[in-house]
């Protein structure tokens, strides 16, 4: 407060003076590795801004376009030219459409949108190649079995344990498509996933990233010896999901697809965030306590654009600098050789100095707060990329407003002229001859039964005043406006009445013709998911599959080698079909024959599987295996006492 002078004690003078020195002392030990890194990673992002900027207003209008208003120089010339300013969201309704249709192929009852499943030929244990050598030559010499027959029992074996490392292996990944989808769940895959299908339907591009480490704190209620439930604190590390913003998004300027080059990401942090990051593992605590020492107050902000109407259109409130307080960061991904890292204090991995090594480094002002190899042992990138339409050799990808913009343009024109043309037909014009009119007289009042006064002249017979009405062009102009919103649907493949409307002529107007255009439309959608099947889920559910191969954690039971795929894509195509064909397939060998062939085991799968397509809850409907098989026994040793107890009163 000003006009009142502080006053400290030696002691507070001794401490303040004590952590100055500390601070500048941890400052001079590592100003040259945080100076390098962090001036690569700041040169970095000065190159992905100016590459940005040739399209820094291209995201912001899709945003615009698919919330539905006009850019604010369109705007003032509506209101110069006076009359309506309506806009027809053709291009929003879209979106949500899209989005909807989506969704709905990934989010099925509990069903994942993934599968792993082993490879073709499964690779056989040394162990158990040897044993069954040693298990075919033992029984052929007790069966006294020529020399030159052993080779044939030997193949019969192997097809034999092949079949059966085969059997192993389906169930040892149908465990680890559990387990990863217990990570998915944890992670908050299913809300930030909903996110990016928003961000795929409105950029250019859209991004999803996973799996982040975090440290959480987690609340289990155990049981005491008096039967009270108190709270057991415990800390876990859990992998995490997140959508990332294009906005915050930063290319390399030669990147075409995820991982050809370096990223930038731009993040945010609270205070809080970072102190509570100085004593985690992996991360810097003194440039971490730098950072907060000169960004606490004020706070920083890595100002990419101007984002003043980007924080209007996302509901946000407009900040300045010194009204901010988050602390921007910048997190690199990339590759970067082997040299430079040890130049730089990264030498714990590095094993050849001239090899490229994939690195993930944050950085806060000047300050590198981490910096570390990266996890995936492929080296791959923790971020995925997908676009409504991709445009090859281009990483922007062509979004689904700026496909109907010029569409959106017409038809808020054409609507724009029709409702001025109903306002100013709406009432009779009138016409004011001014040489007739007596002095005095007005013609801006008009009422029921109002006498005009008006002096006849010589030659004019007309009256002084008269009344008519502009002609309305609502049908033309309806027209036009039902002509191009038809072409919105030939544009982005989602017709209206995939989301209930009735405007579908033709075969339309029956159940078979509107299913077969329904599955003539679907062909834009297929391509939309296929391409977050191949470039999202895959290379996701691939990183979780490697991190728990060599997780020690994991139990080994759930360990093999399989392939990820994707079933976006396969459950449009399929998933009516699919269900339809299991149906007619158990009709069809529901009869004693076949019975005798797949027997109660094949059933009982057919069963399993024909509940989760339907959306039954299987493990209550359909037994286990176990379950089952117990049942059977059960039935086998009550059959024969039940038949002799019937014979007794028949020998009697």
């Amino acid at each position: 407060m000003a006009g009142l002078l502080q006053t400290r004690s030696a002691p507070q003078l001794e401490k303040e003076q004590s952590e100055a020195e500390s601070l500048d002392e941890a400052k001079n030990e590592r100003i040259e590795v945080v100076d390098n890194l962090a001036a690569h990673v700041r040169s970095c992002w000065s190159a992905a801004k100016t590459h940005r900027s040739r399209h820094r207003d291209r995201l912001t209008n899709c945003l615009r376009l698919r919330k539905g208003q006009y850019p604010a120089d369109k705007l003032a010339e509506i209101h110069a030219q006076g009359g309506s300013a309506m806009y027809m969201n053709i291009i929003g309704t879209k979106c949500t459409a899209a989005k909807a249709w989506i969704s709905d192929l990934y989010s099925g009852s509990g069903d994942r949108p993934f599968s792993i499943e082993p490879t073709p030929v499964p690779e056989l244990d040394p162990s158990i190649q040897e044993e069954m050598v040693t298990v075919a030559i033992q029984a052929a010499m007790e069966t006294g079995i020529p020399q030159e027959n052993i080779e044939a029992l030997l193949k019969k074996h192997e097809d034999r344990i092949k079949d059966e490392v085969k059997q192993e292996a389906e169930e040892r990944m149908e465990g680890m498509a559990d387990y990863i989808g217990d990570i998915l769940a944890e992670g908050g895959y299913r809300a930030e996933f909903d996110s990016f299908i928003d961000d795929l339907v409105t950029f250019p591009y859209a991004i999803l990233k996973g799996p982040i480490y975090r440290k959480e704190l987690k609340v289990k209620w155990v049981e005491d010896e008096q039967g009270n439930f108190a709270p057991e604190i415990s800390e876990k590390i859990v992998r995490k999901f997140r959508r990332v913003s294009p906005f915050n998004f930063y290319p390399s300027p030669s990147m075409t697809k995820i991982g050809d080059s370096w990223n930038i990401e731009h993040i945010h942090f609270t205070p809080a965030e970072l102190a509570m990051m100085r004593t985690a593992k992996g991360y810097d605590g003194k440039n971490i306590t730098m950072a907060l020492a000169e960004y606490r107050k004020g706070g920083l902000r890595e100002w990419a654009f101007n984002t003043g109407e980007r924080e209007d259109l996302e509901g946000k409130s407009s900040v300045f600098n010194g009204d901010y307080d988050m602390i921007d960061g910048l997190e690199f991904h990339g590759s970067i050789q082997g040299k430079q890292l040890d130049e730089w204090g990264i030498d714990e991995e590095v094993k050849d100095l001239y090899a490229e090594y994939s690195v993930v480094v944050t950085v806060i002002g000047g300050y590198t707060i981490r910096a570390a190899i990266n996890p995936d042992p492929t080296g791959k990138s923790s971020y995925y990329k997908s676009s409504f339409r991709d445009v090859p050799g281009s990483f922007n990808g062509e979004s689904l407003p700026e496909l109907l913009e010029d569409v959106q343009g017409v038809c808020n024109a054409t609507l724009r002229a029709l409702v001025n043309n109903i306002a100013l037909g709406s009432g009779p014009q009138t016409a004011v001859d001014v040489a007739q009119l007596p002095p005095g007289q007005s013609v801006t009042s008009i009422k029921p039964l109002k006498v005009w006064l008006y002096s006849s002249k010589q030659g004019q017979t007309k009256p002084g005043i008269s009344f008519f009405s502009p002609d309305i062009k609502a049908q033309e102009l309806l027209g036009v406006y039902d002509r191009f919103e038809r072409q919105a649907d030939n544009i982005s493949g989602i017709p209206a009445y995939a989301y209930g409307s009735d405007n579908a002529a033709g075969a339309g107007k029956t159940a078979s013709g509107l299913s077969m255009l329904m599955n003539a439309a679907s062909k834009t959608i297929k391509s939309i998911v296929r391409g977050v099947d191949i470039y999202v889920i895959e290379p996701l559910v691939a990183n979780l599959y490697q991190s728990a191969m060599i997780d020690p954690e994991v139990p080994n039971d759930v360990k093999g080698d399989a392939q990820v795929i994707a079933r976006g894509s396969d459950a449009l195509m399929h998933k009516e079909a699919t269900a339809m064909r299991q149906m007619e397939f158990m009709q069809m060998t529901n009869n004693p024959t076949d019975m005798q062939i797949i027997g109660v085991k094949g059933r009982r799968e057919m069963l399993e599987e024909a509940s989760k397509a339907s959306e039954f809850p299987a493990g209550r409907v359909v037994p286990t295996l176990d379950d089952m098989m117990q049942s059977l026994t059960a039935q086998q040793e009550q059959q024969p006492q039940e038949g002799e107890a019937d014979a007794q009163p028949n020998a009697q």
